[in-house]
């Protein structure tokens, strides 16, 4: 078996080769699967990622859940060592680019409670179908899903090339519930 980075970067390079046309389709593939799921219709608060470059993209799941009523909160990354938070946006345009080239929350004033939220939507590298997850090394994700309540569903976004058989896990590594894929 591959170990993490190999891993990592062996799939991003797959994921990478897709085309604008051909990630669009599958967007909207994981877009009806998301919003048709009882994840989606079952939330009150979701946290979802602001998809950055080749992800899944997240910006039209972002403003249909504005559209239908739901509190959205996005990560803004506080700093490496201090990790990152859940601010509550109520229109996309309130998202700027950041120092990593990510969208963020212009300010930060409008915090949620890890405790409130009741869907997380992960991006990531590379999953398995058991829960397995690789992030993009920082283990932003890790560390914030440690103060979420454990009843709540954490859902992966990704393109089915981004499904593996096993993916490695360390122990503070955090076990998702599920992955939305095309296919």
């Amino acid at each position: 078996m591959l170990d993490k980075k190999s891993l990592r970067k062996q799939v991003l390079e797959k994921r990478d080769a897709l085309t604008y046309k051909e990630r669009g389709y599958l967007d909207k593939e994981i877009f009806n699967k998301l919003i048709q799921s009882n994840f989606y219709k079952n939330s009150n608060c979701i946290f979802v990622f602001v998809s950055y470059k080749t992800e899944v993209d997240t910006h039209l799941i972002i403003k249909k859940a504005l559209q239908d009523g739901k509190t959205v909160c996005v990560p803004k990354v506080i700093s490496k060592e201090k990790g990152m938070v859940a601010v509550k946006i109520k229109d996309f345009s309130e998202l700027l680019v950041s120092t990593y080239g990510i969208l963020e929350p212009k300010i930060c004033n409008n915090l949620v409670n890890p405790k409130e939220i009741d869907l997380v939507l992960l991006p990531g590298a590379v999953f398995d179908g058991n829960g397995g997850r690789i992030g993009y090394g920082g283990g932003f994700y890790d560390r914030f899903l440690v103060n979420v309540k454990p009843s709540v569903s954490k859902i992966g976004l990704a393109y089915k090339i981004q499904v593996v058989k096993k993916v490695p896990m360390d122990e503070l590594d955090i076990r998702i519930d599920g992955i939305i894929t095309n296919g």
